[in-house]
């Protein structure tokens, strides 16, 4: 009888492990540091999950609005535009980059610069409806740190 005692508190540990484990990790996140001109910034970092989801929201307490950006070519040059409802494959790493999707920092609260740390928050949805929030800490640099 203790024996399945056991086994029964080991199964539920285990069941409570894996319940808590992130399905989204957030990796090599960085922001650019703000020019004193401007009124944003952009966020690049590695996102993958271990099942497919959705970015459908970000904050941060350095900016009044976060969004998700795009960037397109077209005959004109490239072109950036806000993408909503961010789709993540499982496994699959989708890179935030120059030149490619990123965060953007806009209405900058406070300066940014080199050598702070910004915080944003970023929400994914799975199908299934379960929400994941997702704290990134960036480094402030003006290259991507090694």
């Amino acid at each position: 009888m203790k024996l399945i005692r056991k086994v029964t508190l080991l199964v539920l540990v285990e069941a409570c492990f894996v319940t808590a484990r992130a399905q989204v990790v957030a990796t090599d996140a960085w922001v650019r540091p703000g020019i004193s001109n401007e009124s944003s910034t952009p966020v690049y970092m590695s996102l993958v999950s271990s099942k497919d989801t959705r970015l459908i929201s970000a904050r941060s307490t350095v900016a009044e609005v976060v969004e998700v950006h795009g960037v397109a070519q077209d005959k004109g040059g490239k072109t950036i535009h806000p993408v909503v409802d961010l789709k993540l494959l499982a496994g699959k790493p989708l890179e935030f980059k120059p030149d490619g999707y990123h965060l953007a920092l806009t209405d900058i609260k406070k300066p940014i610069r080199a050598g702070f740390e910004v915080q944003i928050t970023l929400i994914f949805q799975s199908a299934d409806g379960t929400r994941e929030v997702v704290y990134v800490h960036a480094p402030v640099s003006l290259t991507k740190p090694k």
